[in-house]
């Protein structure tokens, strides 16, 4: 099998990767087909069609140019698949009925975000959700049986501190990356106290609304004049969910509700509702909501200015490190308290991150910071629109440098790991595929690996 390798130190996307192949010589465009047979792996085939969805998960949502190397590159992935479905079935893999459906559930939910409604989704897809559903599931289960067999293969590969050096010393020099400018950052929430009172107010003003309601008046019209939430510009309307999308409080209330009916007021980590069910498919919900936050009053800011700042002292006399300093002053709600509120890498997942990543109101305050510093305690606003205090942290910035084992050694550990998994990998290939029949039928395009594949 040609080593299709991996990406160093996370640098290389997909769109890059295929600017690689397209830029090499070759056919430019691959063979078409009317979503015939491309290739045949044990009892498994692979359409031209599939070629689209995997396009489409490589890009990730980005159209990508036809080119002959990139119609290589994707059969090869696709073949890979299906020969790991083969021996996954073999090997009667477990894979749960409840696990395919949670994927499906997931994945849903993420389009349905992205295209604003169930019914805009429903019009982007040209068929309803359940019939979308029907028809992806058994691809869902053939993908993640092809994951679980990989997952399988790879599970006992371990790396040393001895490989990782090994990994790095036999990386070109002239090949190292330059590493931009890295911090680690942390941030902290101090969130203003609700009176009783207040939370009191609330609940009363959002009864009167919903007696408005009983007696007649317009829900999505009162759900615009009152609700303190982004769904009042569509009447209160939410997107469509099901189980585990809300907090535990809103998605009680609405599983037990019948269509077209309004509850009672309740509360949540968000404020006060009410909830109107529109309809109910089964275990997904479709309904509006009005939410009333309790406000908080200046004796309210004035206690948590009172609280952060003693947080700050205490940081700044060494009396109390960050990570104590979050889980004792930090709020519940907002505070990433289990992470000391350090922000990560959205690729790697590592705390040291690049610094052009941070938010801009994050960089600003890291601008005006040194290691080791914190920022003065400072007014700002949560993504639901409350305001708080927060303090920020700066725990270390990295200058640009040559990527080496003293700075970057997670970095560099991760991508021998996976180096080390892929070798694993393209042994178990080289030796199922011998084992297995393999056709393959695009006989008007040049494939390098097509000559050791093919067998049977």
């Amino acid at each position: 099998m040609k080593k299709l390798g991996f990406v160093l130190l996370g640098l290389l996307l997909s769109s890059q990767l295929f600017g690689q192949l397209n830029s090499k010589s070759g056919p430019s465009l691959p063979p078409q087909y009317a979503d015939g047979i491309v290739a045949v792996v044990g009892n498994k085939i692979i359409l031209y069609s599939d070629f689209e969805t995997e396009k489409m998960q490589l890009s990730r949502g980005m159209a990508l140019p036809d080119s002959a190397k990139q119609f290589c590159f994707l059969l090869e992935q696709l073949i890979v698949q299906k020969l790991m479905l083969s021996q996954a079935e073999i090997d009667s893999l477990p894979l749960g009925e409840e696990q395919v459906e949670a994927e499906i559930e997931n994945r849903l939910r993420y389009f349905q975000r992205q295209a604003g409604s169930t019914a805009e989704l429903e019009r982007y897809l040209g068929k309803t959700v359940a019939e979308y559903k029907a028809e992806i599931r058994p691809k869902m289960q053939q993908q993640m049986l092809a994951e679980e067999m990989r997952r399988t293969i790879v599970s006992n590969v371990k790396i040393s501190p001895q490989e990782v050096k090994q990994f790095y010393d036999e990386i070109p020099q002239d090949s190292l990356p330059i590493i931009p400018t890295e911090v680690e950052v942390a941030q902290m929430y101090v969130e203003p106290p609700i009176s009783a009172e207040a939370k009191d107010f609330a609940k009363e003003q959002l009864e009167a609304v919903r007696q408005r309601i009983l007696k007649g008046e317009s829900f999505e019209k009162l759900a615009r004049a009152y609700s303190m939430d982004g769904s009042k510009l569509n009447g209160g309307l939410l997107p469509e969910f099901g189980r585990g999308d809300m907090v535990p409080q809103f998605e009680r209330m609405a599983f037990k509700m019948k269509p077209d009916s309004v509850s009672p007021v309740f509360e949540s980590d968000f404020g006060f509702h009410i909830i109107k069910v529109i309809k109910r498919k089964g275990e997904r919900i479709i309904a509006a909501h009005i939410l009333i936050r309790p406000e908080n009053t200046s004796q309210d800011f004035s206690q948590a200015m009172v609280r952060i700042d003693s947080a700050y002292q205490l940081l700044e006399s060494g009396k109390l490190d960050w990570c104590a300093a979050v889980k004792r002053y930090g709020s519940e709600k907002y505070s990433d308290r289990g992470n000391c509120g350090f922000f990560q890498d959205e690729n790697t997942g590592l705390q040291k991150l690049p610094f052009e990543q941070l938010p801009t109101e994050i960089k600003k305050e890291v601008d005006q910071l040194k290691p080791g510093e914190f920022s003065k305690p400072s007014m700002t606003f949560t993504p639901d629109g409350r305001q708080v205090y927060r303090l920020i942290y700066l725990k270390s910035m990295t200058a640009p440098h040559v990527a080496n084992l003293i700075q970057d050694y997670s970095r560099i550990q991760m991508e021998a790991d996976r180096a080390k998994k892929q070798k694993a990998v393209d042994s178990w290939v080289d030796k199922y595929r011998k084992k297995t029949y393999i056709r393959i039928k695009a006989r008007n395009i040049e494939c390098d690996f097509i000559r050791n594949w093919e067998h049977g």
